[in-house]
């Protein structure tokens, strides 16, 4: 277990150094309290190894951001959060996965972008 932590602290390492070297100065990730409350409405389907399964990936997703989240100030980046409900299952999405080919997980990931630059006065709505 522990050898696993250490791979994806590596990899966020390696993330927070591609977005530095990037110019990324801020950081939209999803609110780690609103992962907690979606995940009890999630919907258990298809196949699961384990009956745990929806609780071991919200813990595995809180647990990324939350590294996430400690390792940005050696990078001198800041994190926002953004409510990531309705991403998902909108038009936007459907529109912007065509637009730019991108798959379900990448847009959603820019339709959060979206939002939390337009939350934090960085864009104005207009310019999307």
């Amino acid at each position: 277990m522990q050898t696993y932590k250490f791979c994806y602290g590596m990899k966020i390492h390696e993330m927070l150094d591609y977005a530095y070297h990037h110019g990324v100065r801020v950081l939209f990730l999803e609110n780690p309290e609103v992962l907690g409350r979606l995940k009890l409405m999630w919907i258990k389907s298809g196949e699961r190894k384990h009956e745990n399964y929806n609780h071991r990936v919200a813990v595995f997703r809180s647990s990324v951001i939350k590294m996430i989240t400690m390792k940005t100030p050696l990078y001198a980046i800041d994190v926002k959060y953004v409510d990531p409900r309705g991403t998902t299952h909108s038009k936007e999405h459907d529109m912007i996965m065509k637009k730019y080919g991108l798959d379900r997980h990448t847009a959603s990931a820019y339709i959060i972008a979206l939002c939390g630059l337009e939350r934090y006065g960085l864009i104005h709505k207009a310019t999307i």
